[in-house]
């Protein structure tokens, strides 16, 4: 009988930590074709592109900062109820950055899907890099976000 008990226990056990597991809340990386949650276009290009991810674990995908801009003054998602708003790394297209974290890049010589023409660095130095090349100008995500 202690051995059937102490099966179930290990059982549940494992159980519970593949529960646990499943509650984590993670970014899904974006692909091409993905569906972008504002304009509804697929993803052309997977180098630009945002994620919003709520508290209760659903996940937002962009294909462009002016689809998550535009998402964001739309209220669709009140502020109280957003976890984490991510970026694509620029130079690691699956590859996220914190967008209070991210170093900004808008430049024309960009082409983003949508317009906004905004890239996002790991590191200043990484986005000096990519100015050098292609122009444009350091923009701060506060500033775009409070628009």
């Amino acid at each position: 009988m202690r051995k059937k008990f102490n099966k179930l226990i290990r059982v549940s056990f494992v159980f519970l930590i593949f529960i646990l597991a499943a509650c984590s809340i993670e970014p899904q990386p974006i692909k091409m074709g993905d569906t972008c949650s504002f304009c509804l276009m697929g993803v052309a290009d997977n180098r630009f592109g945002a994620e919003l991810i709520t508290k209760k674990g659903k996940i937002y995908k962009f294909d462009d900062t002016h689809c998550l801009l535009e998402f964001l003054n739309a209220q669709t998602v009140p502020k109280e109820q957003q976890k984490s708003i991510l970026f694509v790394n620029f130079e690691t297209p699956h590859g996220f950055l914190d967008a209070k974290n991210a170093f900004l890049l808008k430049s024309v010589d960009l082409r983003s899907p949508m317009g906004s023409n905004i890239a996002a660095f790991e590191s200043l130095e990484k986005l000096k890099e990519s100015q050098t090349k292609l122009g444009g100008e350091v923009v701060e995500w506060a500033s775009l976000a409070s628009n």
